[in-house]
């Protein structure tokens, strides 16, 4: 296995709608679109649902997890599992001397997000978190906006990610699981937003959280919200809900203005003493973008746009969101 390549040869573990929604974002027919990663092999738990995607990008596949990281002829694995997994199968990956690319949220517990990054840490392979938001140019805009103080001190940032999501999922499907989904939307989607905090307000220190089931019908959590405070001192809140129309929008306030995020490509900035304005930006194939920097991680050594300690820092806060959930009460981030 190669540590360099022109074309970072990958496998992939988790071939359902997500997993598809990767690879297509990286190739046609599996001839790589210039993204500089194609998907040469991969595993589904439900082999003969792949087959036929499997077939049409040229994707070998294999029977388990374990062939897959000792025969196939790759450098990196993506991984789109369910949560429960991830940990364990970055160790074996980093074990076996390939690179990982592994979807949303790093762990669900502070132990295994460590062991992950120690495997990784160890081998001395990459290892790369999917929080695609980071790379919306809108979200990069308001990263600079917040770093270069033309927002002046932060104090403040509010967001909110929902959807439909909870209709669309069966009782026996492994997202509706309380132990794969702890707190429903807010390891779902909720972490896409808490992962945008951290990139521009830093790390969480603190955490009171509220999670319930109002109107779905499978045992998935619908409407919850956070309370949180930041080492820095800025305040945050935080809302997600499974069952409701699709919203994505973030905010971010300043003792000299603030800057919203509408949507993906939509930003408003208002300055005191000034009129808004808005500044928009131009459509991105988000999984094309974060799978491009992966491989260019992988081949120069390119630093990644979500930092290691930052998704760690993410683990912990969910988990302090669970506590807190089932407590009631505040939780303080031991390891913040």
């Amino acid at each position: 296995m190669h540590s360099e390549l022109a074309v970072v040869d990958a496998a992939i573990i988790g071939l359902g709608r997500w997993g598809q929604r990767l690879v297509n974002s990286v190739q046609a027919d599996g001839v790589s679109n210039g993204s500089g990663i194609r998907i040469t092999s991969g595993y589904s738990r439900t082999r003969r649902n792949a087959e036929g995607f499997a077939n049409q990008q040229g994707i070998q596949l294999f029977d388990d997890v374990e062939s897959l990281l000792r025969e196939a002829d790759v450098s990196a694995v993506l991984i789109a599992s369910p949560h429960s997994k991830h940990v364990e199968q970055i160790i074996a990956a980093a074990e076996a001397g390939l690179h990982v690319y592994v979807e949303k949220p790093l762990a669900l517990d502070v132990a295994g997000a460590l062991r992950a990054v120690d495997a990784c840490s160890r081998t001395s392979r990459v290892l790369a978190v999917g929080f695609n938001r980071r790379y919306l140019p809108a979200y990069q805009r308001m990263q600079d906006l917040s770093a270069n103080g033309e927002l002046g001190q932060l104090t403040h940032v509010e967001g909110n990610f929902s959807g439909p999501f909870g209709y669309d999922y069966r009782s026996d499907n492994w997202h509706s699981s309380g132990s794969e989904t702890p707190s429903g939307g807010m390891t779902l989607m909720g972490v896409h937003i808490l992962d945008a905090m951290i990139g521009i307000a830093g790390h969480v220190h603190r955490v009171h959280a509220r999670s319930r089931r109002l109107v779905l019908q499978i045992p998935l959590d619908d409407t919850t919200d956070v309370a949180l405070e930041f080492n820095s001192g800025a305040t945050g809140y935080l809302s997600t809900s499974t069952a409701t129309a699709s919203s994505w929008r973030l905010q971010v306030f300043g003792s000299a203005g603030w800057a919203h995020l509408i949507d993906e490509q939509t930003l408003i900035v208002r300055l005191i003493g000034e009129e808004p304005r808005i500044e928009r930006f131009d459509h991105i194939d988000l999984e094309r973008s974060e799978l491009r920097a992966f491989a260019r991680s992988i081949t120069s050594g390119a630093p990644s746009l979500v930092p290691v300690l930052d998704a760690v820092n993410g683990v912990i806060a969910l988990n302090c969101v669970h506590d807190s959930v089932h407590s009631g009460q505040p939780a303080l981030l031991e390891h913040a």
